[in-house]
């Protein structure tokens, strides 16, 4: 939503909505500090480029949809990996013969179903399976243009290079063009030479842009994940030594562009965890004013508005709305299980679980998101310590 719709103040309780912004920013912290917490892809061998295992990462969030991410990540990291090493090692191959040698159809109890394919038989079945091919095309054709050299981050690149003057919002720009790679379809197939047009002409660019940034928080969650994903955690060290193979000269200078790009400007990826009344109802039923918020509003308008209302008063922090995505990993734990006794924002917050020891597991973390970080045992360093959220969620249970 960075263009903004006119609307009244939605905060009613300032110090309450900080507070719960300090605590997931915490949470957030402590799920990207430890690669334990983080979701590997199976790669079907260990030596593929940086650029080949990123834009595995971008088909991977292709299919992302309504089906178990270990499923995606195991079986389709593993068959699209080897599809993306064959399209970025021979370049003779045609893109959609690539693909195709990886999709097949088969019958099933007499109904014809699709599925992705590795050369020795591991096979992938998204549940969008038909749109998602349309949508894995349009990237390896859009990337097969000289300029891109079927290198999505050499994409990024060409992308940054062109709007380097346009400091204010350039990784919007970055988000934006990588939703016209993959996402910019026409009548769910591939729209190449809209596409081409809008990436090549500048106020084709702009227009899309304007477009882009009035609906940035609507059903653009596997395109923010991807973006967050080369922002920080395991893929960001990916992304940097991809940025090297690309621009050897210069790889210093894109890499300091690229992690000066503000955090902020990034959505929260909306999903059912998120969305959840039991935790967006009850946790912000005395923080927010309800009835001044638009109800065609999800957490990504809400939490977007709920930041820049705070920013404006100069009390966020270090906060960024992307660090809701914590939900993915709290809601089903704690608010699904009707953990309210050991919740930080329950009427006793973090009392009964909280004992500092240093060097042993923060048993806050991992109750609440499953996250292994060791406690600094000091209480005048941990946000949490001086139980700031409890109260705050006016759960019955």
């Amino acid at each position: 939503m960075h263009n903004k719709e006119k609307h009244n103040s939605i905060v009613k309780n300032a110090i309450s909505a900080k507070n719960i912004c300090a605590i997931i920013s915490w949470l957030d912290n402590i799920r990207w500090c430890d690669e334990n917490n983080y979701n590997f892809i199976n790669f079907f061998r260990d030596n593929l480029t940086s650029s080949e295992k990123i834009l595995t990462h971008w088909l991977c969030y292709i299919t992302d949809r309504q089906m178990p991410f270990e499923i995606i990540w195991d079986k389709g990291g593993f068959v699209f990996s080897q599809l993306v090493h064959e399209y970025s090692s021979d370049r003779n191959l045609k893109p959609k013969d690539i693909l195709d040698k990886h999709y097949e159809s088969y019958l099933d109890k007499g109904k014809r179903k699709f599925r992705f394919k590795d050369s020795k038989g591991t096979a992938f079945a998204s549940r969008y399976i038909t749109d998602d091919y349309e949508n894995i095309l349009q990237t390896l054709l859009i990337l097969d243009a000289p300029k891109y050299e079927r290198n999505i981050v050499k994409y990024i690149i060409e992308t940054i290079k062109r709007f380097s003057d346009k400091t204010d919002d350039l990784l919007i720009r970055v988000a934006n063009s990588l939703h016209i790679l993959t996402y910019s379809l026409k009548s769910k197939k591939a729209g190449l030479n809209r596409a081409l047009k809008i990436l090549e002409d500048d106020n084709e660019f702009e227009k899309a842009l304007h477009e882009f940034k009035s609906k940035s928080t609507i059903g653009k969650k596997r395109l923010w994940c991807c973006v967050r994903d080369y922002k920080k955690g395991l893929y960001r060290k990916v992304f940097l030594e991809a940025i090297k193979e690309v621009e050897k000269q210069d790889s210093d200078q894109f890499v300091r562009i690229w992690d000066k790009l503000p955090m902020h400007q990034i959505e929260l990826p909306g999903d059912v965890w998120n969305n959840s009344p039991l935790f967006k109802d009850n946790l912000f039923g005395s923080v927010l004013d309800i009835n001044k918020i638009p109800s065609r509003w999800n957490m990504p308008e809400i939490i977007r508005a709920l930041y820049d209302e705070l920013r404006n008063g100069s009390t966020i922090d270090n906060f960024y709305p992307e660090q809701f995505d914590v939900t993915f990993d709290f809601v089903p734990r704690m608010c699904s299980k009707k953990l309210c006794k050991v919740c930080p924002f329950g009427k006793d917050g973090i009392e009964a679980i909280c004992i500092p020891t240093k060097d042993k597991l923060c048993p806050i973390a991992l109750i609440n998101c499953g996250y292994l970080a060791k406690c600094n045992g000091s209480a005048s360093e941990c946000t949490l310590k001086a139980n700031i959220g409890r109260g705050i969620c006016k759960t019955l249970y």
